[in-house]
C-alpha cells in the first residue's frame, strides 16, 4: 500500500482541480489579496472575474487536501480556480497548507484567555450534540 503524504505540490493541485480549473487558477495568482497561514489551515481572499472577493480555505482531511471557495463553483463542492491560485500563491512563497495534526496554537491561546463559564458553555453546547465527546467528558469525572 502507497502512503500518501500531507505535501502541497503542483501536481496535487492538477489532481484536485483538474486540468481546466488548473490552468484557470494559474492565472489568477495574482487575484490572490489576502493570504493567512493558520495552525491548520490556510485562508485567503480571492478577487474573482466579477471584482468579487471570495473566500477561500486550504487544509487537510487526513491525507486529502480539502478546498473551500465561496464562488459559485466552489459552493457546489469543487476544487476550483482560487484554491489551485492559493496553493500556488503558497507554494510561490515557499509555504504550505500546515498538517491536520499541527497543534493549534491559536485555539489554545484563545481558550486559555476565556473565562470559564463561557468555556463551560462552549463545551456543553458541543457535547449535547456529539455523544462521543459527551461519553469522553464523562468518563473524564470518573478518572478524577
Amino acid at each position: 500500500m502507497t502512503t500518501v503524504s500531507t505535501t502541497l505540490t503542483t501536481e496535487l493541485l492538477l489532481h484536485r482541480a483538474g486540468t481546466k480549473s488548473y490552468w484557470r487558477g494559474l492565472t489568477y495568482r495574482d487575484a490572490v489579496q489576502s493570504l493567512r497561514v493558520h495552525s491548520r489551515h490556510v485562508a485567503a481572499r480571492v478577487r474573482g472575474s466579477d471584482e468579487a472577493a471570495y473566500a477561500v480555505e486550504l487544509s487537510w482531511s487526513g491525507t486529502h487536501l480539502v478546498g473551500e471557495c465561496s464562488c459559485p463553483h466552489g459552493s457546489e463542492g469543487f476544487f476550483c480556480k482560487h484554491c489551485v491560485a492559493v496553493g500556488l500563491v503558497l507554494l510561490d512563497r515557499g509555504e504550505t497548507v500546515p498538517p491536520p495534526d499541527a497543534e493549534d496554537v491559536e485555539l489554545r491561546d484563545v481558550l486559555r484567555a476565556l473565562p470559564a463559564e463561557v468555556l463551560r458553555d462552549l463545551l456543553y453546547d458541543q457535547a449535547a450534540g456529539d455523544l462521543k465527546l459527551r461519553a469522553r467528558i464523562m468518563s473524564s469525572l470518573s478518572k478524577n
